[in-house]
């Protein structure tokens, strides 16, 4: 944890995935309901075939990756749905505890902070400006754009565009994440990577997967007072 919490400390650029570090736009049973109407409608509109490939994938971002591989006629209908589902998420909950905290500390001693996510980026705003307004302006947001998905998490191109706006190298940057492919996507850009999962396994997960350090929420990364 020591090594984590040094290496956000002393980043020049803090770039964070929203979704699990953040926020949870879909806590518990919501996550599985948000995949199986996502892969309803796919089964609707692309028969059985398109929902054969989505079962297996609990990820509906992923899920829209493997639409946009298969049938990319249908990505448009699909991407608009979950970006609506994601926003009455956002509009439902708060941020994570600690993490409005991490934003205003790295922001007051000097750092840029990214927030690099999988989701629309309209749901950045949506979350943090209702408990501290107007701390989005103060941040670069990098989303998921309408229907293209080929550039998003485990690919680096979200993570790359983002150092591109904060003028950072990776050397001197630091990305948070929840998942594997958050991981996948830092190693690729040449950042270090901290892991942040509640659950001790996933933290080992990301770990093998080549984060450099692992904590259970972004509170543990908040300097004391």
């Amino acid at each position: 944890m020591e090594t984590a919490r040094r290496l956000v400390e002393d980043a020049r650029t803090l770039l964070v995935d929203f979704d699990g570090p953040l926020a949870r736009l879909f806590p518990g049973a919501r996550w599985a309901e948000l995949g199986d109407r996502l892969r309803a409608e796919a089964r609707r509109l692309g028969g059985s075939e398109l929902a054969q490939r989505l079962e297996g994938e609990a990820d509906h971002v992923q899920c829209l990756r493997l639409v946009g591989d298969h049938s990319p006629r249908l990505l448009e209908a699909l991407e608009a749905l979950v970006t609506e589902l994601e926003l009455e998420a956002a509009a439902r909950v708060s941020p994570r505890t600690g993490a409005v905290a991490l934003v205003e500390h790295t922001l007051g001693r000097g750092a840029s902070v990214a927030v690099v996510t999988n989701n629309t980026p309209a749901v950045v705003a949506g979350v943090l400006d209702r408990a501290r307004h107007g701390v989005t302006a103060r941040l670069h947001v990098v989303g998921r754009s309408a229907g293209q998905v080929a550039d998003l998490k485990p690919r680096p191109d979200l993570l790359v565009r983002a150092l591109g706006l904060t003028g950072s190298r990776p050397e001197e940057s630091v990305f948070l994440g929840d998942s594997v492919t958050d991981v996948q996507a830092g190693r690729a850009a040449g950042m270090a990577v901290v892991g942040v999962a509640e659950e001790e396994g996933r933290r080992h997960e990301l770990l093998a997967a080549g984060a450099v350090g692992a904590v259970d929420g972004v509170d543990a990364l908040v300097p004391p007072r």
